[in-house]
């Protein structure tokens, strides 16, 4: 019996389950050059931590690709701080509602960045659907 490879959150939005134009529009969404917000600071990054994997964003125009998705194995953790530090970053924050956060703060702390933790319930109550990348933008 094989063993199927488990689906990134990532993926599993992009599984089929959503029609062509849903798929269209979040693929927008993720790369857009401008995705709604106002870019206060262009070194930080934004972390949205979960259990399973956590999406980063970084300033658009810093990478070709603004958001990624990294695991949780220390090796994840350790090329999620190696692609920061190229893309400029010097301050990370990130959300977190669990204890997740802990090893990705030491990793990146380790590495040489500025981390900051957010409190989750600080933006559970703002209106509209929030989506792992959109949390991390």
């Amino acid at each position: 019996m094989s063993k199927r490879r488990k689906l990134s959150t990532f993926e599993r939005l992009n599984s089929g389950k959503m029609n062509r134009a849903q798929r269209k529009e979040l693929a927008r969404r993720v790369c857009a050059d401008d995705p709604g917000l106002e870019v206060v600071h262009r070194n930080v990054a934004g972390i949205d931590v979960g259990n399973e994997s956590h999406y980063v964003a970084v300033a658009p125009g810093c990478d070709a690709q603004p958001v990624r998705e990294f695991g949780c194995w220390t090796a994840d953790l350790k090329r999620m701080a190696e692609w920061l530090k190229s893309c400029g970053v010097k301050t990370a924050v990130m959300q977190s509602t669990g204890v997740y956060w802990i090893a990705v703060f030491d990793v990146l702390e380790r590495a040489g960045l500025n981390v900051w933790l957010s409190n989750a319930r600080d933006t559970k109550n703002l209106p509209g659907r929030k989506s792992d990348v959109q949390e991390s933008q």
